[in-house]
């Protein structure tokens, strides 16, 4: 299930930096909703808990875990820019999960977002948040030894042979962390969102997770490259930069 947090103190020194640069959308008209889905597709269609496919390297390719963390989502459009979450979390497999968020009535034509936890957020004590809070301990993202969270969780198998049959023998776990991984995104909508007051509006993104493995520039070989846990930081920034090009708004 996703989870998600939005802090007043948070909200209002984002909406005090926006002041300075644009006219914020009102924060005193009507309210509605938007019904944010994350989910994982490979080559457009659901990756499923456990499936196999063939990745760029033609390596038979099972994946059976992604969540990642969501932060500092903003609607963006003529008014400036309308907060939806400082936090958020979720399981993207099997047809990926949402969350409803509240937002400012209003038509939006971009989404600016976060992958990973902010540094401010990734430094506080997850004993602090209860059961269902995105930070909390009960997700099992916290890092005791770093004092930091994973931000992207994606384990799974692999079998070098294209031809090979049953699970793949090796295993890959890509676990991301620590503050050089954060990164944020500016996504253009494909068409104008308008969120009405009292209504909910649907908002999909879309995790790319067969261009997890590559970019116009670079390919991760899971033939050698195939685990960080916070002590490969240069494969875990090349991971994480593939993620946040992966993702796409339908």
């Amino acid at each position: 299930m996703p989870s998600v947090l939005r802090s007043p103190v948070l909200l209002l020194g984002a909406a005090a930096l926006l002041a300075g640069c644009h006219k914020p959308y009102g924060t005193d008209g009507p309210q509605g909703h938007v019904r944010l889905k994350v989910e994982a597709t490979w080559q457009g269609q659901p990756v499923i808990t456990g499936a196999i496919h063939q990745n760029v390297n033609n390596y038979r390719t099972q994946v059976d875990l992604l969540r990642l963390y969501l932060a500092e989502l903003r609607l963006t459009g003529p008014g400036g820019a309308a907060a939806l979450a400082d936090i958020t979390f979720f399981d993207a497999l099997d047809g990926g999960t949402d969350t409803v968020l509240a937002v400012e009535a209003g038509t939006y034509s971009g989404l600016h977002l976060g992958l990973g936890v902010p540094a401010a957020l990734n430094a506080s004590d997850p004993v602090l948040y209860p059961v269902g809070h995105p930070l909390s301990v009960s997700n099992g993202t916290y890092w005791t030894w770093a004092t930091g969270y994973r931000f992207v969780l994606f384990d799974g198998r692999y079998d070098t042979d294209p031809n090979g049959t049953g699970t793949p023998a090796n295993m890959f776990s890509f676990e991301t962390g620590m503050d050089p991984c954060y990164r944020v995104d500016d996504l253009v909508l494909p068409a104008p969102l308008t969120v009405q007051g009292g209504d909910t509006t649907d908002l999909v993104l879309r995790l790319e997770v067969d261009r997890f493995f590559h970019n116009a520039l670079d390919t991760i070989d899971l033939a050698t490259d195939n685990q960080t846990h916070g002590d490969n930081l240069p494969l875990a920034m090349r991971f994480t930069d593939n993620v946040l090009g992966s993702i796409t708004v339908q």
